[in-house]
């Protein structure tokens, strides 16, 4: 019973408390000068900073992008680094992924591992 308990109270830390516990509210010029701290913008962004922006707003706020996406490459996406340095794989690193429609909004924001 002790185990079962532990690994309940470890996945309580693990996916409620610690994403809490990191998070920060999006600051354009700690994103763009400090990429280290970009994953604890991520969910800012997602959640209440790119939707319905344009790409011009977008580069704007987060400076311009990283390079080629590694996961949805198309024109109607652009993707940033987001190095989390807590990471246990030293290849593994995740991008932001923002996808615009045909009139140039944001329709969604995801953060994939590469």
């Amino acid at each position: 019973m002790p185990i079962i308990w532990t690994s309940v109270f470890i996945g309580i830390c693990y996916v409620i408390i610690n994403p809490l516990w990191r998070s920060k509210d999006f600051n354009s010029n700690d994103w763009i000068e400090n990429v280290d701290s970009r994953y604890r913008m991520v969910n800012d962004l997602k959640q209440n900073v790119l939707i319905g922006k344009d790409k011009t707003e977008v580069l704007k706020i987060l400076g311009e992008n990283d390079g080629e996406c590694g996961y949805k490459q198309s024109t109607n996406t652009i993707c940033y680094l987001v190095p989390d340095p807590d990471n246990f794989g030293i290849l593994d690193h995740y991008e932001l992924v923002i996808v615009f429609n045909e009139s140039g909004k944001v329709i969604e924001v995801t953060s994939e591992l590469i």
